[in-house]
Parts: C-alpha cells; sequence; structure tokens
C-alpha cells in the first residue's frame, strides 16, 4: 500500500516552493505511518523517478535527502515525543502512543492532497486548540491556559468571552460593541500568569489556532490586539499567541515570527513536550485518527 503522490504545494520541479521539503517530510512520515514497516531512501527514488516533482534521478536524491533530514530534526529537537526512527537511510513508525504529533501530521496532510480539505472530519479543529492548550500548560507550568475557541464560548456570546478575558487578566470591560460577534474575537486560547499578590499588570497572551491549509499565514497576525485594547482595558498590553499544526520551515517560521510579532508554536514546538497526553484528549485524537487514515488518498 502506497500512498499517492501529493497534488499540492510543491510547485514545478524546476521552481519548487519553499515548503516542498517539509511537505514531503510530512508525505514520508504519512507513508511510514500506513505502511507499518520500514522505508527506505532507494524506494523512494524508484517511486518519484518520472514523476513531475522531480527534474530527473539527482533531483529525487536530493529532495528525498533533505526531507530526511527535515525528520532528524524532528527527532533531534523532540526526541521521546517524535514517533518514528530514523537511521541511515531508513525510517519507520517506532510507536502509534504519540497521539499529538500524528494527529498534527495528518492534519497538516490537507495542505498537499486537497481532497481532504473537504473530506476530514471537522472536529479537528477543536481537537488542535485541546493539543495546543496542553502543550501550553507544560511549557508556561504556572500560568493558567484557557481554551476560548468558537466552540468553548459559543453559548456566552461575545460579551461573555470578552468579560472573561477581562476578568483572568484583571482588565476592565470597555466596550461589547467592539466585535460584532463572538468570534469576532479570533482568540482560541489565552494564557495569563497570576501573581500571589493578587494585583495587576499581568502578562497575558491571546492566541490563534490556524488550521486552515490556504490561510494560514494571513491569520499569524490575529487577534488584532489593538482592537482588544479597545474592548477591554488591560494594565499590559496582551502578547499575541499562534500556533499551527504544520512543521514550518524556517522562511515560513520567520514570515509567521515578522506577522505575529509574538509566540509562535508549530508542530514541533507543541508536540515536542506532548509525547502523551491526558485520557480525554487521548480518546479524542485516538478517534480522529481512526476516521481520518482511511480518507488519505491511496495510490491505485
Amino acid at each position: 500500500m502506497q500512498l499517492e503522490l501529493p497534488g499540492a504545494g510543491y510547485g514545478p520541479a524546476r521552481y519548487p516552493t519553499r515548503r516542498r521539503i517539509e511537505l514531503f517530510a510530512d508525505w514520508i512520515e504519512a507513508q511510514a505511518f500506513l505502511l507499518e514497516e520500514p522505508l527506505s531512501q532507494p524506494a523512494l527514488v524508484d517511486r518519484l523517478e518520472g514523476t513531475a516533482l522531480v527534474r530527473d534521478s539527482d533531483d529525487a536524491w536530493a529532495l528525498i535527502g533533505d526531507a530526511f533530514s527535515a525528520c532528524r530534526f524532528r527527532r533531534r529537537h523532540m526526541e521521546n515525543a517524535y514517533p518514528f526512527s530514523v537511521a541511515g537511510n531508513m525510517i519507520e513508525l517506532e510507536t502509534k502512543n504519540r497521539l499529538a504529533y500524528l494527529f498534527c501530521l495528518l492534519a497538516s496532510l490537507p495542505e498537499q492532497f486537497t481532497p481532504l480539505r473537504k473530506g476530514y472530519p471537522t472536529e479537528f479543529r477543536d481537537h488542535f486548540e485541546a493539543v495546543v492548550a496542553a502543550a501550553l500548560r507544560i511549557i508556561m507550568p504556572e500560568w493558567d491556559v484557557y481554551e476560548t475557541g468558537w466552540s468553548k464560548i459559543a453559548a456566552d456570546g461575545k460579551k461573555g468571552i470578552v468579560q472573561k478575558v477581562a476578568d483572568w487578566s484583571k482588565g476592565k470591560f470597555q466596550d461589547e460593541t467592539v466585535f460584532p460577534s463572538a468570534n469576532d474575537a479570533q482568540v482560541d486560547v489565552a494564557v495569563v500568569k497570576r501573581f500571589r499578590d493578587g494585583r495587576s499588570a499581568l502578562p497575558v497572551l491571546l492566541g490563534q489556532c490556524a488550521t486552515g491549509v490556504t490561510d494560514w499565514t494571513g491569520k499569524a497576525a490575529r487577534p488584532n490586539i489593538d482592537r482588544w485594547c479597545k474592548a477591554v482595558q488591560f494594565s499590559s498590553t496582551p502578547i499575541r499567541l499562534f500556533a499551527v499544526p504544520f512543521a514550518l520551515d524556517d522562511e515560513s517560521f520567520r514570515e509567521a515570527s515578522v506577522e505575529s510579532n509574538g509566540l509562535v508554536l508549530d508542530r514541533v514546538r507543541i508536540c515536542g513536550v506532548l509525547a502523551d497526553v491526558d485520557d480525554g484528549i487521548r480518546a479524542k485524537l485516538t478517534d480522529w485518527l481512526q476516521l481520518a487514515a482511511p480518507m488519505i488518498p491511496i495510490a491505485a
């Protein structure tokens, strides 16, 4: 069983996109996940030769070598949170228990498999917000982390979520008309550092979790902090947080950092602290992976 070759995101072989290497690393990992047996570089070269993805055999070897380097980078910086082993010219699935990583990997595949953009179970957006919140509780252990995505706050409406952020940050709720609807607030997670003295001037992060494969770069500048400062009188200006399930290449990471002007979390940073997840998240991710895996396009 082999995955279909990717159909989007790579660009012409002579003028590849900057995302090509990370995308093909994802493709290799997804193939190893589905195959559940070692995958070798020579076998991948045979798969690529003669396709529109590469110019010639040398280009195929170069792409595969660069993709393996990307996988080694992930392994090196994530250690036992990475579910694959990479040794020599081989990669294989080491464990299925690294659910956060496998979830983010499959959630990223619509970038190169367009049918998945409408085919996947839509719950993955809520699941990703839960994964990000779980990672933040480990990355920032003395901070309070609140999930504020639309599914979490729909019942509260626009005033409810703005009021909650004001309360959490010890700010003053000023103007409920700033956000015409609760979804306009564009905050999926709020993180606040409290002090024992109970006073204000607290550091606050307001975060956007972006899963859309075609518009994530535009969401790096969300939420609109200036707009939030009109809705709430903060004692210190919040910092923007931007999270994606994708493994970002250096140039894309830099672009997201510039657009966000805040904290950026991609798959390596998020999943690197999530070798395990709690029972609630584990059940949701397991169910979603069982539904999503059969939807990945398989070559005829």
